[in-house]
Order: structure tokens, then sequence, then C-alpha cells
């Protein structure tokens, strides 16, 4: 946790240089770098999988600086603690883990202690109540069927960030509302419905098949398209107007 504190730490300062005289201090043929316009680039946070779980921490941290205008996250979770158990990449250290302990029941309830070190460098921590900092604007895409972070603990992230989906999302999420179209909200949350892979996940506390959901998300076309606009202009699209973001299987 406190490499990550000061991963972070590393991070805001690198990103606070980048707006604040790097460009003039890097020079070519002892000319500064030009910018279109003579506009300060834009900075944007893009993370996926475990830059997406991190990633979510690392925006709410900038929250009260302004360094970041937008951030990306993709197939991101939180708390670690739901992501871990319901990951398939969770396996061999579960089993070294069962050495020690009893059942899972144990497992659980240290993983569930060594949480609260955690939830200083999470997005579920950083913006519990009575933190209401405004965070930048912030896209988040995950595929329904992902093996490795549980759609349990996308949502939590959405939660945690006040997210709304969009009108053509291909589900609705518990506490996460629709977005209207004349009130953008800060976060929007972006799903792919897997058909074949998010009916095939287990309903008891058994672990998922291995698929390549978590994969796919990212190579997506609408998705990137998605990625691409908001990059460019700030701006959220709907990739799911044409098919409701339906896939009939992942492959990619």
């Amino acid at each position: 946790r406190d490499n990550l504190i000061q991963g972070y730490s590393d991070k805001f300062a690198l990103q606070h240089f980048s707006r604040n005289g790097m460009l003039n201090w890097l020079k070519i043929d002892g000319a500064s770098i030009p910018t279109k316009n003579n506009v300060q680039p834009t900075s944007m946070f893009y993370g996926i999988s475990q830059g997406g779980i991190l990633g979510g921490g690392y925006l709410a941290l900038s929250a009260s600086t302004a360094l970041i205008d937008r951030g990306v996250l993709g197939s991101p979770g939180t708390p670690f603690t739901a992501v871990l158990t319901r990951s398939l990449d969770f396996v061999k250290y579960d089993t070294v883990m069962l050495f020690n302990f009893y059942n899972n029941r144990h497992v659980r309830l240290l993983l569930s202690l060594l949480q609260m070190g955690w939830d200083s460098v999470e997005s579920s921590g950083l913006l519990a109540p009575p933190v209401y900092d405004s965070l930048p604007p912030i896209l988040l895409q995950t595929g329904l069927g992902d093996p490795i972070v549980p759609t349990s603990a996308c949502e939590g992230m959405a939660r945690a960030m006040n997210a709304s989906t969009l009108p053509n999302n291909p589900r609705s999420v518990f506490r996460v509302p629709v977005a209207q179209a004349a009130n953008q909200p800060n976060a929007i949350l972006t799903e792919l419905m897997y058909e074949k892979e998010y009916n095939s996940l287990p309903l008891d506390n058994t672990l998922p098949e291995k698929n390549s959901v978590h994969f796919c998300v990212r190579w997506d076309h609408a998705m990137i398209d998605q990625i691409v606009e908001f990059a460019n202009t700030g701006k959220i699209i709907d990739p799911c107007v044409d098919d409701q973001c339906r896939r009939q299987f992942a492959h990619c």
C-alpha cells in the first residue's frame, strides 16, 4: 500500500510538471515543442484491468488537483476483496492460503481485514461519505461475463463514483441510474453483454470458466470509438444504439 501511495505521489508530480513547464523545457533545435492552437494538451488517464482498479483510486485522489481532465477505466472494479475471491487469477493464491486455513470462509475473513489497508488507495474507500470531491469526467467500460474482474466489482465502482448508464445499455444496474440526454453525469458506465459467457456464470460460489471477455472489451470497435470521441472532445457517445452492445460470444 505504501508503495502505491508513493507511486500516486510521483505520478502527480510528473503530471504537474507536464502541465506547468515541461513543454517549454523540452526543446527541439532550440524551439519549444509546438501545441495545436497554442492550447495546453488534454491530460487523460487510461487504465485497464489492474490499471482500472487502481486507476479509480488515482482519479479519486486527483479530484482536488485539477491535474487530470478526464479518465477511462477498462474492466475496473472495487473493492479488492470483491475482485480477488471471484477472480480466476486468485485460484493459485487461494490454494496456498488454504494450507494455513480450514476453509474459504477464513480466507474471506483475512482478506476483509486486509481490505481496511487497501481502502486508502481504492475508489470505494476514497469516495466513501463524507467525502464528496468532484471527480474529473470518467468513462467506465466493462464486459458482462468477465471471469477476471467480476461484474459485481465494477458495479461497486460505478456506485462509488455516482455513475450512470446510457439509455441503450444492455441491462439495468442496481442503484445506477440511466443518464438523461439533457444532463450528462460526470461518470458513465458502458457494458458489453457477451451472452454465452454471461449466461454461463455460476449461480453459486464456484469460480467461472475461463473465457476471453476480460480482453475482448478493449478490442471492441464500439468501445474504441467511444474512447476516441471521449479523448478528443470530452463527449460520451452511446455505442449501444444499434445493437444494445450485445455480442453472441467473446472472440478477439
